[in-house]
């Protein structure tokens, strides 16, 4: 069941990226938009959508609001393409991984400066 689970993930991970890529184009998101991870519940009935914006925070603000309407809509088309019994009610929430990231990467390089200028 784990590896079925896995499966749907990256399934539902790469439509909902095909939609919002097309979605994107019409203007309904602010800044640049990429889903990061999928994460079903073990009934297969739920899913988290994590999603990161390159942008302002306003641009976060309106693509999290963007993504609240459009839910129903991104679960109507995935019915649609994908031939499955069911097809979960999904919610979307900010992964703010990627910017973390960038600060723990500011910091080594800052590091590695002072490590150069020690020598």
């Amino acid at each position: 069941m784990i590896d079925r689970i896995k499966r749907l993930e990256t399934l539902f991970l790469e439509e909902i990226n095909t939609l919002i890529t097309k979605m994107a184009a019409n203007g309904d998101f602010g800044g640049f938009v990429t889903i990061t991870a999928v994460r079903l519940t073990k009934d297969l009935a739920n899913a988290k959508v994590f999603f990161s914006v390159f942008g302002s925070p306003e641009d976060r603000k309106k693509t999290q609001e963007a993504l609240s309407l459009l839910r129903k809509e991104i679960g109507a088309q995935l019915r649609g393409r994908l031939h499955l019994k069911r097809i979960p009610s999904f919610s979307f929430e900010y992964d703010d991984t990627p910017e973390k990231a960038s600060r723990v990467e500011a910091i080594f390089q800052v590091i590695e400066k002072e490590h150069e200028n020690g020598k």
